[in-house]
């Protein structure tokens, strides 16, 4: 079993990799959040001296209001930071060669070539829009699944290599 792909990796894929981080990081918070946002919601309905159904509307809307403005301010410090290390760097964009054979994972970009075996990997994460095989905490190399000529035979095949040679417990696959 092998896969062999090149990725453009840009702006985009960078950004929503950062995104994916912060808000997996952000979890627990943006819960804390929602639960200041019903509870400022319930406390302002009292004082309206609503009905309980519209109080219980109000916990709701303050629940999600909070959350939204959360996820917003996290989404646009996060991209804005994105793109200026991005700008600083001096490189919108590389080509990243990925092998994954029967050895690990090999990836080349430029002149730089890295491989790393599969017990190496932090983890495997696969979201809507990419794969992301983790060689650190906060830092993968990026599958993007809408650079992938047939998208769902080549996810099959990379959910299908991973989940034979890495352990269930790094893995965070789509079925």
């Amino acid at each position: 079993m092998s896969y062999r792909r090149d990725f453009t990796i840009g702006l985009r894929e960078t950004r929503r990799f950062y995104l994916m981080l912060v808000l997996e990081k952000w979890r627990k918070g943006l819960l804390g959040f929602g639960l200041a946002g019903a509870l400022a919601g319930y406390l302002y309905s009292g004082l309206l001296t609503l009905p309980p159904y519209l109080q219980v509307l109000a916990a709701a809307s303050g629940a999600a209001a909070a959350i939204l403005a959360a996820v917003a301010a996290l989404v646009l410090s996060t991209s804005g930071r994105v793109k200026n290390e991005v700008r600083r760097s001096g490189r919108d964009s590389y080509v990243q060669e990925t092998e994954i054979d029967g050895f690990g994972v090999h990836v080349t970009v430029g002149k730089k070539r890295a491989k790393m075996g599969f017990d190496k990997l932090v983890r495997v994460r696969e979201t809507a829009g990419a794969f992301y095989l983790f060689i650190a905490d906060s830092q993968a190399w990026i599958l993007p699944k809408n650079q992938m000529e047939d998208r769902d035979e080549e996810c099959r095949q990379i959910r299908r290599i991973f989940h034979t040679v890495v352990e269930k417990g790094r893995l965070k696959l789509k079925k």
